[in-house]
């Protein structure tokens, strides 16, 4: 029997004002959808296609599938809730979890620990505080000039996968991610995509070029302005989570480990094209960051940057990657860690200053750290 959609989805949205004329908005309608189609699965009634696409209409799930999931995701996922939370699938939901079939081992946490997600929802995100603290962590790492509150921020937390996105319609939590981070640092999930709203509020990483960039320069500016934006907002968060004992060593395998190795890649690529090779394509830069968007290399070049004293010059120029890849050269030289992070060549680095002139309108100077 169809669940009576329309009756079950009550606005609970929640404004908070931090001063006269600014509308934050948390929008947790997708998740108590959510927990709606559960409450019918767990009765064995099925999820039918109408109820599915009410679902995926929803705001926030509009917003994070566009971006996050294509439609063969959406089937298995959907699949997967079905198993996990109908009684006569039982059997197979615990060969899934055992096998560590993601969507299954996700959406079982998800059935496990409802209460705790459901107080999290109803009472955390709501807290001032704790808007308050997204604020706090995101200003961090921003220039001043991007210490404001945003005038339209759209908040919406969702049951849909472990990820979250920041878009122009507003910032998209995944209910599962966010509160993962609660026993690092409650907020700085929040904080980091919040960074990207701030950041593109204030200034804008491509406002410094001065015209488009042919193809053979296309994907180098790419992959340094996608470095700086991921980069700078994943000092907010990676950070912390490296610091943290039940994180810190996926952030190491994933954004430290492997970064050296594509800075490599990078300077070789760069020395090719400047000793008059092929221009290399965007697709190629793509890949190069392993699909990370720019958190592979951006984290290890910030927080290069950041471990050598070099954060104030960095905010400085937070809308200009060439002077991002520059002061990573810097930091890097001055490394006084020990962990030898690898240099570019004095090729590339003549390349970069070429770019720079080429492209870059006159900046100030940096502020001494």
């Amino acid at each position: 029997m169809p669940i009576p959609y329309r009756r079950l989805l009550p606005l609970l949205t929640l404004l908070f004002s931090a001063r006269a004329g600014l509308a934050q908005t948390i929008n947790t309608d997708a998740v108590t959808a959510y927990w709606k189609i559960t409450e019918a699965l767990r009765r064995n009634e099925p999820l039918t296609e109408t109820t599915w696409q009410q679902f995926l209409a929803l705001p926030a799930n509009q917003i994070y599938t566009a971006s996050i999931y294509d439609a063969d995701a959406l089937a298995r996922y959907r699949q997967a809730m079905e198993v996990v939370y109908m009684p006569r699938y039982d059997s197979l939901r615990q060969a899934k979890v055992k096998a560590g079939s993601w969507f299954y081992v996700l959406l079982d946490n998800l059935k496990r620990q409802e209460p705790a997600y459901r107080t999290f929802t109803s009472e955390t995100v709501r807290s001032p505080a704790f808007l308050e603290s997204m604020y706090t962590y995101a200003y961090e790492y921003l220039p001043a000039r991007a210490h404001v509150k945003h005038p339209d921020l759209h908040l919406y937390y969702t049951a849909l996968g472990d990820d979250a996105t920041s878009q122009q319609a507003g910032i998209v939590f995944s209910l599962y991610d966010a509160y993962s981070y609660q026993s690092v640092r409650p907020g700085i999930l929040e904080a980091h995509e919040l960074h990207h709203q701030l950041l593109g509020y204030a200034l804008t990483p491509t406002e410094n070029l001065t015209r488009p960039a042919p193809p053979g320069d296309e994907g180098l500016l790419y992959l340094l302005r996608m470095s700086l934006i991921e980069g700078l907002a994943d000092l907010t968060d990676k950070r912390v989570q490296l610091t943290a004992s039940s994180d810190s060593a996926d952030i190491r395998r994933r954004y430290v480990q492997p970064a050296p190795a594509v800075i490599h890649r990078l300077d070789s690529t760069i020395r090719v094209q400047a000793a008059g090779g092929p221009a290399t394509p965007l697709t190629f830069y793509r890949r190069l960051t392993n699909g990370s968007n720019g958190h592979l290399p951006g984290f290890y070049l910030a927080y290069t940057i950041l471990r050598n004293g070099y954060l104030k010059p960095m905010l400085d120029h937070a809308d200009d990657p060439i002077a991002f890849a520059l002061l990573y050269q810097k930091a890097a030289r001055k490394d006084k860690y020990h962990q030898h992070p690898p240099l570019f060549s004095t090729i590339s680095m003549r390349y970069f200053k070429q770019l720079d002139r080429k492209y870059a309108k006159p900046r100030p100077a940096a502020s001494k750290p």
